[in-house]
């Protein structure tokens, strides 16, 4: 039942998506709003109400002012936003749960680099604990993604990701149109053992495919629910709150980064 609620969640997300492209075609700026707005609306909805869903800015612990956020989760219960004008909000690093960067498309390197690019500089702002993620309504396949990390122009002379790095990248990114939800993994399907992506597709005990819409939900749920039950101290997991089903794993994609 939640898998096919979740299946027909993620068509009703792309579905609003068409529907603002029929009305909105030559103004990219406008049509990106709104798909931020349609993400926010849905997280808003079912996430607990122990948190805010909003956008705005973070103010880092160097009292440095980040980059505009599209999604901002935040604990509303324990901090209130320094500042807040209309729906965009000023916060403080503290009270951030996770973060979200909404892209309508992504199927270029020259995107995808400036993606990468903007995570590194939010991640100057906010504390480790906080999530990261990426979410792309009409992504490039995971192949794709792949050769994208790997033309990326990094400073200096050394070309490839290390632990640094790796940091600051989107801890998932989940790709709609093309059903995946890559996590920050070990990737050890070779002889070599490396750090990367990693994405599982499910189907469930009706033979139909897991939603990479419910694994992102999920993904934040469980980072909320985790941190509501360290400031409670309650020893709940949250297996305890999701159904299990007898989901059987169907395929794995990679992306390899670095070395371990």
């Amino acid at each position: 039942m939640f898998n096919e609620y979740y299946r027909l969640k993620a068509e009703e997300l792309l579905n609003e998506l068409s529907q603002v492209k029929t009305f909105i075609k030559k103004h990219n700026p406008t049509i990106g709003i709104l798909t931020e707005e349609i993400l926010r609306k849905f997280l808003s909805t079912f996430l607990p109400k122990s948190v805010s869903v909003e956008q705005g800015f973070v103010v880092g612990s160097n009292g440095e002012l980040s980059k505009q956020v599209d999604i901002l989760i935040y604990d509303s219960q324990s901090y209130a936003p320094y500042y807040r004008i209309n729906d965009i909000v000023v916060v403080p690093n503290e009270a951030v749960l996770a973060v979200v960067e909404v892209k309508t498309t992504v199927i270029g390197k020259t995107e995808f680099h400036k993606i990468i690019e903007y995570f590194y500089s939010i991640s100057k702002q906010l504390n480790p604990s906080i999530a990261k993620y990426l979410f792309i309504y009409n992504s490039a396949d995971v192949q794709k993604l792949d050769s994208y990390f790997r033309s990326f122009k990094h400073s200096g002379s050394y070309q490839e990701f290390d632990h640094d790095t790796f940091h600051h990248l989107p801890d998932a990114i989940t790709g709609i149109n093309s059903s995946y939800h890559l996590k920050k993994d070990y990737v050890t399907f070779s002889e070599r053992d490396m750090m990367g992506y990693t994405s599982y597709n499910y189907r469930d005990n009706t033979d139909k495919a897991i939603s990479s819409l419910e694994l992102f939900y999920r993904d934040i749920f469980e980072h909320i629910f985790n941190h509501s039950s360290s400031k409670t101290k309650q020893g709940n997991k949250i297996g305890d709150v999701f159904i299990k089903n007898d989901n059987k794993l169907v395929s794995v994609s990679a992306i390899e980064l670095f070395f371990m």
